[in-house]
């Protein structure tokens, strides 16, 4: 498993950084759309390996 940073949009307009843990790349970026709405994952970072 491995960390990942995800910049979301928040439903207000704002953005902001949170971490997932995740086993890859679009693992991490699903995780993010079931949190936070589909298309709302701007972009996403590994942070450890």
């Amino acid at each position: 498993m491995r960390q990942y940073r995800l910049w979301v949009r928040l439903p207000n307009g704002t953005t902001t950084h949170t971490i997932v843990t995740a086993d890859n790349d679009l693992a991490a970026k699903q995780l993010g759309e079931a949190q936070f709405g589909k298309g709302m994952v701007l972009n996403y970072t590994r942070v450890s390996s």
